[in-house]
Order: C-alpha cells, then structure tokens, then sequence
C-alpha cells in the first residue's frame, strides 16, 4: 500500500445503504476516493485534492453479460464504476451544479432495489432457519461442539430477521 492508500473499517447493516454513501461523500469532500472495498468491510482509498463525488450502491446480481449492459447504461449517464461486494454495485459521479446524481428515477426502483436484498436475505434465512430446527430434531451426540454451532446460527437468524424487518419498514417508508 502507497503513501497515498488509505484503509478504513467500517461496518454498514444492508438497510444503511443511504449512510454508507454519505460516509464515502464525507471522506471524498476530505480529499479520501474509494478505489475498492473488501470484505470484511475494509474500504481503500487513494488521498487526493477533496472532490464533491456523489456515490450510489445498487444490489444486484446478474451474468457477466448482463454486467457489462448494465455497467454500460451507468457509464452512459457519467457514473464510474467502483467494484462490487457481495453484489453490492459501487457507484460515484462527480456533483455538478443542476444534474440529478441519483441512479434510481423513482422510488419503485429503489423499493425494487430493497426487494432483492429481501430475496436473498430470505433464502439464507430459510437455510439457517431449517439447520437450527433440524437440530432440535436430530442431535449429534458425537459431536458435543455442534450445539455452539448451533447457537451461533440461532444468533445470526436473529439479526437476519432484525434486517428484513427494517428492509420491509423502508419499502414501506418508500411507498408512502
């Protein structure tokens, strides 16, 4: 990593997507551009003169042709594509006076948006969901750690459905 690298960690819940770009502006009026983010939330940026950037993120997963149609129709409109994480789509464009710097045209998009983060939160819900009940049905008595697992699995259903819950609140915030 240069003189001019810069990591930070900072831990975002998938309902907080609005305070994570304004955390990337803040840092880039501050003169810190995202080049790349990693897991677990590890953010790199280069340190330059401050610029007023305006970054969007965008859920979505897609075939590597249809990521190149849809990266085309964002740089189209003068977005820069940052990278992605856990189909996550990082986005920024430069703020200027009297142009629109959002990617979404209408709140049907972004509750479009927040409806398929629903989908695969909901999925790895279900998994997670049916090992803790298939626990209760079958123990391994050959493997005394398993009930730990267990536990930890139960804990993360927890705050899975903690996330959905607050997804589904801010669909219904956008509607109203």
């Amino acid at each position: 990593m240069s003189d001019n690298q810069i990591t930070r960690f900072k831990w975002f819940w998938v309902w907080q997507d609005d305070a994570e770009e304004q955390w990337l502006e803040k840092m880039s009026r501050q003169g810190y551009h995202l080049t790349s983010v990693s897991l677990p939330c590890m953010y790199t940026f280069t340190r330059s003169e401050p610029v007023n950037y305006a970054y969007r993120l965008d859920y979505r997963s897609f075939s590597k042709k249809d990521k190149q149609e849809y990266l085309q129709i964002f740089r189209d409109a003068g977005w820069e594509y940052l990278g992605d994480l856990s189909l996550w789509q990082y986005f920024r464009k430069q703020v200027k006076e009297g142009e629109v710097n959002e990617i979404f045209s209408d709140n049907a998009s972004k509750i479009a948006k927040y409806r398929r983060t629903l989908g695969y939160l909901g999925f790895f819900w279900a998994v997670l969901l049916f090992i803790v009940l298939e626990r209760i049905t079958i123990l391994p008595e050959s493997l005394p750690w398993w009930g730990n697992v267990h536990v930890f699995i139960a804990a993360v259903l927890v705050v899975m459905s903690y996330a959905i819950l607050r997804i589904v609140l801010r669909i219904r915030q956008l509607r109203i």
